[in-house]
């Protein structure tokens, strides 16, 4: 596992291996005023909506997931991205952003698809811890 020097996401990947590459960030929305899950639900739709993605709900998180085609280096990839929301309260949510990324010669192939959907089943499901108090 790599990470940033500012911490803000991490990348996993198993060194010599001809897989992907699976990054994740988790961003903290702390509001002053009082917000509802009823407006992350709008975040996240208009996400949905500017990268032609799908929106759903899994137990208490709402989920976005899309496909996006990119080029590395002159080299064609696809990202599979994932954004989980999730409500805590009127002053806190956690947005948890997750990509996969393939060469696209590989975003067919059986091994990614069937990864890909173990991904989206667990990163869907992703279960996001209250702060702690004093």
């Amino acid at each position: 596992m790599e990470s940033d020097e500012a911490g803000d996401y991490y990348l996993y990947h198993v060194p010599n291996a001809d897989t992907g590459w699976l990054r994740v960030s988790l961003i903290s929305i702390k509001e002053p005023g009082e917000r509802s899950r009823a407006e992350l639900r709008l975040l996240l739709l208009e996400m949905a909506e500017r990268r032609n993605g799908e929106l759903f709900e899994v137990n208490e998180n709402i989920v976005v997931e899309w496909t996006e085609d990119s080029e590395e280096a002159g080299d064609p990839i696809t990202h599979f991205w994932w954004a989980v929301g999730h409500y805590h309260g009127p002053k806190l949510s956690h947005e948890a952003l997750f990509s996969y990324t393939v060469v696209t010669y590989r975003k067919a192939d059986p091994e990614t698809l069937q990864t890909v959907e173990l991904l989206g089943e667990l990163i869907s499901h992703a279960e996001f811890s209250p702060p702690m108090t004093a």
